[in-house]
């Protein structure tokens, strides 16, 4: 019988979250901690471009680590972007501001690619992983992330539209280099890896049973109990689906749920759900006011019974938020539950 391996535990709540394990106070980390929102990140796009924060290891870190430093949030996630495996494929991605691609999605593309170029190509998010395994203080978790295969043909596609005929020899390409990049990934001490998958939300619930589900439960089956999944504001179908994913460790729910009653309803850690459009409300009052009702919302529960909540948003920090209300908002989730 071989000897067990043992996962490292960085930080306690992060940890205790992922495995339903009681507490009062739950970890906080949201998605887009590190933006355009922040002073840190500020400073660094003056000085450098969003795609040598993203490209060049020891920038990555430092966008990263901002977040961490300033704010003390239980986990940090890689500052990349989901794109790159487009770029990877021959469509010459560049930011001005915004994603745009040189070249239309081919077939050619798709169809002629090498895993291992691949490798050599992505080694940037390792590298700024090992960098920042290094850099974060123990007690942080570490999180990575990639885009899901339907989000990114989406972006391959939305202005330079493809035939049909692409779709599936697309998907199916993309899977399985995004599974070679979650495999790079966790050659990482990491403690979750997401997968964000934001324009799923378009699809029925048939058709995320049929284009999702697969690829989920196939990721899920190579990491068990390691993999996140967020789409925006998931319908109780989905979310149906997902629950049933064996293998998966978390997902997001939006503020169209009642977070703290579904908990009690899956085996799932649960991630959300106060707004981000309130996180960035400008009046101190207002924010204040607002807050105060979701802790209250929070706190009515024993803290038994949130087992497996992370306190997040139902989206990424918008680049409106004040600091302050970032501040405050992880101030009080810890002082009022504790």
């Amino acid at each position: 019988m071989g000897l067990e391996i043992l996962q490292n535990i960085y930080n306690q709540k992060f940890h205790n979250a992922l495995n339903r394990i009681p507490q009062k106070v739950p970890p906080i980390w949201m998605m887009r901690q590190a933006g355009r929102y922040h002073r840190h990140y500020q400073n660094l796009k003056s000085k450098y471009t969003f795609e040598q924060l993203c490209r060049e290891p020891e920038l990555a870190c430092k966008v990263t680590l901002g977040p961490i430093e300033e704010f003390d949030f239980d986990a940090a996630i890689l500052f990349s972007d989901i794109l790159f495996p487009l770029d990877f494929l021959g469509m010459e991605l560049e930011f001005n501001p915004g994603p745009i691609f040189k070249k239309n999605l081919s077939l050619t593309m798709v169809e002629n690619y090498s895993l291992e170029e691949f490798n050599n190509y992505i080694q940037f998010q390792n590298k700024a992983l090992k960098l920042l395994r290094k850099e974060l203080p123990n007690d942080k978790s570490l999180i990575g992330f990639i885009g899901g295969p339907f989000t990114l043909f989406h972006f391959a596609t939305r202005h330079n539209p493809a035939s049909e005929e692409l779709f599936n020899p697309t998907l199916k390409t993309l899977e399985i280099i995004l599974k070679k990049n979650i495999e790079i990934q966790f050659e990482n001490d990491l403690d979750l890896l997401m997968i964000f998958d934001t324009e799923a939300n378009n699809l029925s619930n048939q058709e995320f049973e049929k284009v999702v589900i697969p690829f989920l439960c196939d990721v899920c089956q190579k990491h068990p109990n390691k993999i996140g999944y967020f789409t925006k504001n998931i319908s109780p179908g989905k979310y149906d689906f997902l629950k049933k994913v064996s293998g998966l460790q978390l997902t997001v729910l939006g503020s169209n749920f009642n977070i703290l009653s579904e908990l009690k309803e899956t085996n799932l850690t649960l991630q959300g759900n106060f707004s981000n459009d309130l996180l960035s409300l400008q009046d101190k009052d207002d924010f204040t006011k607002v807050l105060d009702e979701f802790i209250e919302y929070c706190g009515q529960p024993q803290y038994e019974n949130r087992s497996g909540w992370i306190a997040s948003l139902d989206h990424g920090v918008q680049k409106t938020t004040p600091e302050t209300n970032i501040h405050l908002f992880i101030e009080k989730i810890r002082t009022k539950l504790a």
